[in-house]
């Protein structure tokens, strides 16, 4: 029975543990709750506490299969248990809403949320945040077991953030033994994601620890032909190669062409609470994304009259239907003067979800925001739809893959940003273009490689690498002027070539063909780095991140944040930047450079020196002389201020 009703004002801060089982405290007492229907309740109106939810929406997600009396019968129940064992205070609400106040509430899902935003968090308490919500805690009914496995997807995704943060931090300040202990636990969230694993192989090969990092591949390889009957992807054999020092050439073949392979449905949006205006909102939203994404002229959008006579329930006889690769599904709720969006992309062939994100906003300023809003979904989805197709590809036989594949499988290489795979890739581009003439990406594809080079100091000649690459660029933007990518890339070697004017008209071009393509806002900042509009790059550099936080480019994005926040006189922000730029892609010199003049600014010119002393001896090309090819057609201002700072730290 439940024990006596006792005030939240007297009796302390309700704390609940919701990741790895569930357990709620009222002070120093433990809190027992009689069945898993209120513990279930409480969890979910403790993840946003102080929200008021409709008692229609909470029957019918809790007892979907009760007569509508029935079921606001068992609600009572259940909020009288809550109330008798948290107290009157605790519960708030009317006879339409009720909700749990906010102002005693905290949860390890709310601490969760925060870090995996913040990074801040301590080593030690990121495993029992990253643990399974409500472990062991299986629902009844279809609505609330999709609401489980939403939250129980997005928490993952949240861990996986949060822990690839966190090791990093600890890998950067030498602290090996905590970042394998956290490795290990990313790749305990989902053994079958090969970029944990390759992280952990990683990790152990740095320690020293060669046999261990041998034996976690095929642990790897083993459990991969074990429970899905595929190799390991290519990336992750290379790494296994480099190990072994075993290098090995993949050949490339000829294959036939098709016109897309990027196929996405999506299906109508779930209106959870069941009334009018809210399924007025989610047919919308799903109507404003199909229609956007139908923009982008390498994906085929199934179209909105056959995708929309499927449940979002049933997104996996959607897919085999309707021959779709991805399905996107989403929810609409509406709580008092707030509305919440889930959306979930499917990889339709395995089954999993790639990503799943949450929206809210007041309900007054949706309309305002929907743009904002679908503008941020499509950034996720096609972030996550690429890097799919680049695993993808690069784990198929050479001889299976199209012109199309070809050019995901180059990208796949180019984005190693090291010379002997900017070479396969230069082959494999060169290869779809010889089997697909007028498909441009190929041809963008190689003034790509020819960027890659310049900026990664790989061109014996940089000035005929950069007239070459774009002779090539403006030939895929002729072929096709749709394409973001091609017109990215053209934008960003006129910014090298110092055709500043003709950059912009090209990157802006890519902004309206594809609003949510991060290498546009990327090319953008640095077009604006480069004319000494120190707030325009940070602000275009910010939201390049935003849209693709796990981009390949994702430590250029935030190396650019760092250049600019030294022109902004904010040297510390500047640092801490440029710390992080290094721990993501240590091979790379430019946020070695950042960090240097970070520092050099500061008026810390032994630490300046000593960042550009370890920089000379792990890489080449850190002199003037080195970084002239892209330094000559900045902005005097930039460049003066920023070889000013260099050489006070030493440069040649």
């Amino acid at each position: 029975m439940p024990g006596p009703a006792i005030p939240l004002a007297s009796a302390g801060t309700l704390s609940l543990r919701m990741l790895g089982g569930f357990s709620a405290r009222l002070g120093d007492r433990e809190i027992a709750l009689p069945t898993v229907k209120s513990r279930m309740l409480l969890a979910y109106l403790a993840s946003a506490p102080g929200r008021l939810h409709p008692r229609g929406r909470l029957c019918g997600l809790f007892w979907e299969d009760r007569a509508e009396e029935q079921a606001r019968g068992s609600l009572r129940n259940a909020l009288s248990h809550l109330r008798a064992a948290l107290g009157e205070g605790a519960v708030i609400g009317n006879r339409e809403a009720v909700g749990l106040q906010a102002r005693r509430v905290e949860s390890d899902l709310a601490r969760l949320e925060t870090l995996a935003e913040t990074g801040a968090a301590d080593p030690r308490e990121v495993p029992a945040l990253t643990q399974n919500f409500l472990d062991g805690i299986e629902a009844e009914g279809a609505l609330l077991g999709e609401w489980l496995e939403f939250e129980r997807s997005r928490c993952r995704s949240l861990s996986q953030k949060l822990i690839e943060i966190t090791l990093d931090e600890c890998a950067q300040a030498g602290a090996y033994m905590m970042a394998i202990e956290l490795a290990r636990n990313l790749v305990a969230l989902d053994p079958f994601r090969e970029a944990s694993q390759r992280r952990l192989i990683r990790l152990l090969a740095d320690s020293g620890d060669r046999a261990m990092a041998l034996a976690q591949f095929h642990a790897c390889r083993d459990l991969l032909r074990r429970e899905l009957g595929i190799a390991p992807s290519v990336q992750t054999q290379m790494l296994a190669n480099e190990l072994t020092d075993e290098p090995r050439e993949a050949p490339i073949h000829r294959a036939g062409q098709r016109d897309f392979s990027l196929s996405v449905a999506v299906l109508p949006f779930a209106d959870a609470d069941g009334d009018p205006d809210g399924r007025f909102l989610a047919e919308g939203l799903a109507d404003d994304i199909t229609t956007e994404l139908t923009r982008h002229r390498d994906i085929l959008v199934i179209s909105r009259l056959s995708s929309f006579q499927f449940h979002p329930a049933h997104a996996g006889e959607a897919a085999q239907d309707l021959g779709a690769r991805y399905v996107l599904t989403g929810a609409v709720r509406r709580r008092a003067d707030r509305v919440s969006l889930s959306v979930r992309l499917l990889d339709a062939t395995s089954g999993r979800n790639l990503w799943a994100e949450r929206y809210e906003r007041p309900l007054a300023d949706l309309f305002e925001v929907q743009e904002a809003v679908v503008s941020q979904i499509l950034a996720g989805v096609d972030a996550e739809i690429r890097q799919s197709e680049r695993e993808r590809a690069v784990r198929r036989q050479p001889s299976d893959l199209d012109a199309w594949e070809l050019f995901h499988r180059g990208l796949w290489h180019a984005y190693r940003f090291q010379p002997e795979e900017a070479a396969r890739a230069r082959a494999i581009f060169a290869r779809a273009a010889e089997l697909a003439p007028d498909f441009a990406l190929p041809l963008a594809g190689l003034a790509y490689i020819g960027l890659v080079g310049v900026t990664w100091r790989m061109a014996a000649d940089p000035q005929a690498t950069l007239i070459e690459a774009i002779a090539q660029g403006r030939l895929a933007v002729v072929k096709d002027p749709t394409a973001p990518f091609s017109q990215v890339v053209l934008g960003r070697l006129l910014t090298y070539a110092g055709d500043l004017p003709a950059a912009f008209d090209h990157l802006r071009l890519a902004r309206d063909l594809n609003p949510s393509y991060a290498s546009t806002y990327y090319g953008l900042a640095t077009a604006h780095l480069w004319s000494n509009q120190a707030q325009a790059a940070l602000d275009n550099a910010e939201q390049a991140l935003r849209f693709s936080p796990r981009d390949p480019l994702a430590a250029m994005f935030i190396t650019v944040q760092s250049f600019a926040l030294i022109l902004l006189g904010r040297p510390d922000q500047a640092q801490s930047m440029a710390h992080r730029a290094v721990a993501m892609l240590p091979g790379e010199i430019w946020s070695r450079l950042a960090l240097t003049c970070a520092l050099s600014e500061q008026g810390r010119p032994d630490e300046a020196r000593q960042v550009l002393a370890t920089a000379k001896r792990e890489l080449s090309g850190v002199s003037l002389e080195g970084i002239r090819p892209i330094s000559a057609s900045v902005s005097p201002e930039f460049r003066d201020r920023v070889l000013g700072l260099l050489c006070k730290a030493g440069l040649d």
